[in-house]
């Protein structure tokens, strides 16, 4: 019985899909239609565990066991209904003829049997060796499946196998423990979790709980309970596996590109050389029976024209290549003999696919030597070469750190810790800090780097833009950025009194915004300087060091609060012109580019070779194109509308849609591992050669989609073995250009 027809959700007043979402719960809505809780837990009786298993599953389900293992009688009738072997079984029994004829029935029936048998080995070598492999891997899952784990049932703390696991229990982990189902956090103490990703340990404060654990998370530090809510099938990891499953069965190959070119070669090249010999043979039967036994014999006994040339062919290749290496290299006994030893390889049956064999096992091995790069599935070595996309995912590499996105200067201080602004210690540095971020959120000039100057101050402050655009009103705003370097705004805050104050910013050069001003803000003294010629000069070589040293933009900041001159007539305010004289010098932000030169590089160099680069991320949109545009993933010429996409668009479009706009895509926000996964299937039906990269458990159905699966870390290990093609194990995001760029 499939699983599909053992569930039945009667018993509970909440379903499996709803249970996909828990986060839309709150925990007490979990524990009643669960009918569990902290204190005792499930009921745990036999009825009890069986209305939960009919329910929503067991936990003893894999990607793969919807799959019937074959017997090894049924592998072997598969392999004798080869054409290869078809084709063998032909020219033994045609050897059988002409031997009847030529020496008799006794003799000939030897002969026969002697040639048969190593052909009867050679071909169900191969069966054996897949039949132990299936045995060896259900084996070693079924040992992961006997990991042991704490529960608590009826008041009682008990320890079960994690395949006994049911929705509604009440899990108990400790340091080092692995998650065994998908679940809520419901209570922990100082606790940290690695879910395989390079990016960041997962460190949860203690009061954010109802935070959603997947399958296979390890509890790296301290402890903490865990309420299922998806085993089995119905954990995400299965039900996208099945998604990569269903993907394939659809008209994709579930082996590599080359991998096909190289046993398409191999089998015409086997046929060929077994049809010749079929028709050498038909023609010397004919020739024996129809004709005098001595046009089919000569004074040796062999048949005339079964004369076999290989090895007068082998003795002038031995020959040619001792020669050929002889004149470049004098004697060499050890390359001639690697020369025969090759000429022997590629002239037996699979020889070729045998040769590719050796020389990919050759740089696997040289791979992860050099580099730290793991090959688990070898024809990916090659299969790097032929890569037209890559999709990348958020791995270590592309966190943004916000605390080094920005240089802050107020005054002639470089502000490196950013809580002297935090809880309005100082009525001072509380001014300063709410006069810059209100220039920062209301006055927009529409400069590239302006997206990453707001993320730093919302990150960094915790203030929002919306807060700000609620809270003031602009009057006239004055953009002379493209051409002049500036930018001004005139406003007024909405809970000032009508009549009193307007406020002015002026934002862009800094030397530009420095001529404009006649006080600075002095943080250290916690006052207003007045600026004179001499602190104008300091300003400016240190404008000048700054924009030197770090090679990158900079903003600078001004402000200056005016008295309405007449405040009935609002309506005439909306022409003022914005004053430019007297402003005080806020500071000087300075914007860096949060990646490594190495990364911009490696990214570059794959956009030269022709390699399209695709970005699948997380985060939310502004973020994700701060990362693009900062990384080289994104131009700012192909900033244009389809480039970045949120996607839940992608996600509700039509399938043809899909398929169509994929190409265009370069920035994908605010992805799930089903997005990437939908987004890696539809550029492989465009017809491109994609390569996927990951650095957590929740890739790894994106990378088995691909046709080339790059995983990062060294966690997960037999995970990644399983679906990714590759590992680099010291998540060195550069040693993509070895898999992908040198194979070329």
């Amino acid at each position: 019985m499939t699983h599909e027809n053992t569930i039945n959700s009667n018993y509970f007043s909440i379903s499996i899909e709803e249970l996909s979402n828990p986060q839309s719960f709150t925990l007490q809505q979990l524990f009643d239609a669960l009918e569990t809780n902290t204190s005792s837990g499930i009921l745990g009786d036999s009825n009890d565990l069986y209305r939960r298993r009919n329910s929503f599953g067991s936990n003893n389900n894999f990607s793969s066991s919807s799959v019937k293992k074959k017997s090894f009688r049924e592998l072997t009738l598969e392999a004798f209904k080869e054409s290869t072997f078809i084709l063998l079984f032909c020219c033994v029994v045609l050897s059988l003829v002409i031997g009847i004829k030529r020496d008799g029935l006794q003799e000939a029936l030897f002969d026969s049997v002697i040639i048969f048998l190593p052909i009867f080995f050679v071909l169900n070598f191969s069966v054996t060796f897949r039949f132990f492999k299936e045995r060896w891997i259900s084996k070693r899952r079924l040992s992961r499946k006997k990991k042991v784990i704490r529960v608590l049932r009826h008041q009682q703390l008990l320890q079960i196998s994690s395949s006994e696991v049911v929705v509604g229990d009440i899990v108990l982990l400790e340091s080092g423990d692995h998650v065994p189902a998908d679940g809520i956090l419901i209570q922990g103490n100082s606790y940290k979790f690695d879910d395989g990703s390079t990016s960041h340990d997962l460190v949860l404060p203690r009061e954010q709980l109802h935070h959603v654990l997947f399958n296979h998370t390890k509890l790296v530090e301290g402890s903490c309970q865990l309420l299922v809510t998806a085993v089995g099938e119905n954990k995400e990891r299965i039900k996208l596996m099945k998604c990569v499953t269903r993907f394939q069965n659809n008209g994709h190959e579930c082996y590599s590109k080359v991998q096909k070119s190289i046993d398409e070669m191999s089998s015409f090249l086997d046929k060929l050389s077994l049809s010749l010999s079929l028709i050498i043979l038909v023609v010397e039967v004919f020739r024996c029976f129809l004709w005098n036994k001595s046009w089919c014999c000569d004074k040796d006994g062999d048949p005339k024209g079964v004369k076999n040339t290989m090895e007068e062919i082998m003795n002038e290749a031995t020959k040619y290549m001792r020669r050929r290496r002889g004149e470049n290299y004098g004697t060499n006994k050890v390359n001639g003999f690697v020369a025969m030893v090759c000429i022997l390889v590629f002239s037996l049956k699979d020889g070729l696919s045998l040769g590719m064999f050796i020389v990919l096992l050759y740089a696997s091995k040289d791979m992860k030597k050099n580099d730290q790069i793991i090959v688990h599935n070898l024809p990916s070595c090659a299969n790097g070469a032929l890569v037209t996309t890559l999709c990348l995912s958020k791995t270590s590499d592309f966190v943004v750190n916000y605390t080094t996105l920005v240089d802050l200067w107020i005054g002639f201080e470089k502000i490196n810790d950013l809580s002297v602004f935090s809880g309005g210690a100082r009525d001072f540095t509380d001014e300063v800090r709410n006069t810059l971020l209100e220039g920062i959120f209301m006055n927009i000039i529409g400069h590239v780097d302006e997206d990453a100057l707001l993320i730093w101050a919302e990150k960094m402050f915790g203030e929002n833009i919306e807060q700000f655009h609620g809270s003031c009103s602009i009057l006239n705003l004055e953009n002379y950025y493209p051409n002049k370097g500036l930018c001004g705004v005139l406003l007024k805050r909405n809970k000032e009194e009508i009549g009193e104050f307007l406020h002015v910013h002026w934002k862009g050069e800094p030397k530009l915004v420095l001529s404009m001003c006649s006080n600075y803000y002095d943080i250290n003294n916690g006052t207003m300087q007045t600026l004179d010629e001499e602190k104008r000069e300091l300003f400016n070589r240190k404008i000048a060091s700054i924009i030197v040293s770090n090679g990158v933009h900079c903003f600078g900041f001004a402000y200056k609060q005016v008295i309405r001159s007449s405040p009935k007539e609002e309506e005439k305010e909306n022409g003022t012109i914005i004053t430019k004289d007297g402003l005080s010098f806020l500071g000087i932000v300075v914007l860096k580019n949060p990646y490594s030169p190495e990364l911009r590089r490696m990214i570059e160099v794959c956009r030269k070779s022709g390699i399209e680069i695709k970005l699948m991320v997380d985060d939310d949109l502004n973020t994700s194109r701060l990362m693009a545009i900062n990384s080289g993933i994104l131009r700012i010429e192909e900033d244009l509308q389809g480039s970045i996409i949120e996607a839940i668009e992608f996600r509700k479009s039509p399938k043809e849609s899909q398929i169509n706009m994929c190409h265009k895509i370069k920035v994908m926000a605010n992805c799930s591992p089903a997005d990437k996964l939908l987004l890696v299937n539809c550029l492989k039906k465009r017809g491109g050669h994609v390569a996927a990269t990951g650095s957590s458990i929740r890739d790894l159905p994106s990378l088995k989609e691909a046709d080339v699966g790059i995983f990062f870390g060294k966690n997960c290990a037999d995970l990644a073995k399983e679906d990714a093609d590759i590992t680099i194990v010291d998540s060195n995001f550069g040693k993509i250009l070895a898999i992908l760029i040198l194979a070329k």
